[in-house]
């Protein structure tokens, strides 16, 4: 694979166990299915996942694209960006339930991606949110791991 999409502090603690890094770098790959969702609406959503978490998203793992900077920066500080296309903003009301909320998720900007996307970006779009959640989490505690 051209670049990991596992970050640096995560990649490390899986670096003893080349086989389950291997095999988690192919399925985190397959999350970030590039051919369903845009790169740049994933990248948003990471973006965004990141800041809600209180992390900078370079800890999160590799940018799956270029934003505009005024793009970023509302990003980081917790914000949707302002006209971006009715999939994107939906998407991000979505990932914006991920980290703290999921279990109250409702059902209609789920469906209204769907109906605008696909089926195949919705099922893309919630598990590539999963994994930026997961793999946010999970590098906070490396990065804790490595100060102990």
């Amino acid at each position: 694979m051209p670049q990991s999409v596992i970050p640096g502090p995560l990649a490390g603690r899986l670096a003893p166990i080349p086989a389950l890094r291997d095999g988690f770098e192919r399925f985190l790959a397959a999350c970030f299915d590039t051919a369903a969702v845009p790169a740049a609406t994933l990248e948003r959503c990471r973006r965004l996942v990141a800041a809600l978490h209180g992390a900078d998203p370079a800890d999160c793992g590799p940018a799956l694209a270029e934003l505009p900077s005024a793009e970023a920066d509302a990003l980081a500080r917790g914000e949707a960006p302002s006209g971006l296309p009715r999939a994107d903003a939906l998407a991000l009301d979505i990932a914006r339930y991920i980290p703290w909320s999921h279990h109250d998720l409702p059902d209609a900007p789920v469906l209204a991606f769907r109906d605008e996307c696909g089926d195949r970006a919705a099922v893309t779009l919630l598990a590539a949110l999963a994994m930026f959640d997961a793999v946010c989490r999970m590098t906070l505690v490396a990065r804790r791991l490595e100060g102990a």
